[in-house]
């Protein structure tokens, strides 16, 4: 524990990248960073999501998301996410109805256009932090703020290749008026792409990258490859910013059920000795498409 903490003193950049909750299966649930998705895959899906980081430490990093997204007709899509993040002594949630609507450019080719409305709250509560020195540290003080915001996205699609791009949260909102507490929800930048090449009827490779980037934080980069089995069986290896390397699997029943897990696991870095692991898993379903 020592050592943790050490760590997590001597390089903050670690803990400011987490602002925004992240997920390792991402490919899987981008509505949840971008509602041009909401209606995108046609029907009704639901999406249930948990994610512990740090696995073994105290108060370590939990999010909880739920997302429902709907096709709704005339090329129009709705939907909802609720994203839970608590990190330590702080506890943030985000709610957002996303709003779609979709653009045929041509016979296989559609673009979609999104927009987010809602807003996050956060609390925090720096009573259990230990102080070192006996002056008041006029930042060490509960917060408990609502803040509305907006956001934004694209999604374009033709035949097996995909092009993502959103802002979650246009607005930088401050999470104290405190001119001493300088803490406040930034602006998040997401672009994203994939594709899938065909190996044989049975066997489908899937390359993607996710690339976020937000004021004052350094950029982090998901590279990966999802190999498919008979669009039932998936199974990939992500690398991210930070030698950190994701190891995935899901598998799809009945065509309806989506049922995934993710582990993550530092590599030659400063935090591999520290085993801080993370593992995420998610439920998807599916409901059949109504037509368009």
């Amino acid at each position: 524990m020592k050592n943790i903490f050490i760590y997590l003193v001597l390089f903050p950049l670690g803990l400011l990248a987490q602002q925004d909750a992240y997920f390792s299966l991402n490919t899987y649930q981008m509505n949840l960073i971008n509602p041009a998705y909401a209606g995108a895959d046609g029907g009704q899906s639901f999406l249930f999501s948990s994610r512990n980081q740090w696995s073994g430490v105290s108060q370590a990093p939990k999010t909880m998301a739920l997302a429902y997204s709907s096709e709704r007709g005339k090329n129009v899509g709705l939907g909802l996410s609720v994203i839970s993040d608590q990190i330590f002594v702080e506890k943030q949630a985000l709610i957002m109805i996303d709003f779609s609507y979709r653009l045929t450019l041509e016979d296989d080719s559609y673009l979609f256009l999104g927009l987010k409305a809602g807003g996050s709250s956060y609390r925090t509560d720096p009573s259990e932090l230990s102080a070192y020195a006996p002056e008041a540290d006029p930042t060490k003080k509960a917060l408990s703020r609502f803040n509305p915001n907006v956001g934004m996205g694209f999604l374009y699609r033709k035949s097996n290749f995909w092009l993502s791009a959103s802002i979650p949260r246009l607005f930088n909102t401050k999470r104290d008026e405190d001119i001493a507490i300088q803490a406040r929800d930034r602006v998040h930048i997401y672009l994203a792409a994939g594709t899938k090449f065909a190996v044989n009827e049975d066997v489908h490779i899937q390359p993607n990258f996710i690339y976020r980037k937000a004021e004052g934080i350094k950029a982090v980069t998901d590279v990966g490859m999802i190999g498919s089995y008979r669009n039932t069986f998936d199974f990939g290896l992500a690398f991210r910013t930070g030698s950190i390397v994701s190891i995935q699997t899901a598998i799809k029943l009945k065509g309806i059920y989506t049922v995934g897990y993710a582990y993550d696991s530092f590599g030659a870095n400063q935090f591999s000795q520290l085993n801080l692991n993370a593992h995420q898993l998610f439920l998807a379903i599916q409901l059949p498409s109504t037509g368009r």
